[in-house]
């Protein structure tokens, strides 16, 4: 399994094809995808998700918070690329 955390639309425009064809999990920001882009990632049947809280993609210590709920519900299978700003 294949998990991307995204926090700006130029990496998401980036990984988006990787995204689509390693069927991978998305983690974003709440309201930062355009809902045609959830829709574009709907249709290839990816597993969308928000965070709870704001993730400042330029901040390690908001990064690292986010990151450790998600490790510990996937454990240490899954490959984790996180963009940072």
């Amino acid at each position: 399994m294949t998990i991307y955390l995204i926090f700006s639309q130029e990496g998401f425009e980036e990984a988006k094809s990787q995204i689509i064809s390693e069927q991978a999990v998305l983690w974003v920001n709440q309201d930062f995808l355009s809902d045609e882009q959830v829709s574009e990632l709907t249709n290839a049947n990816i597993s969308l998700n928000t965070f709870n809280d704001f993730v400042d993609g330029t901040n390690y210590k908001s990064i690292i918070a986010a990151l450790e709920p998600i490790e510990k519900e996937v454990g240490t299978e899954a490959e984790i690329l996180v963009e940072y700003l």
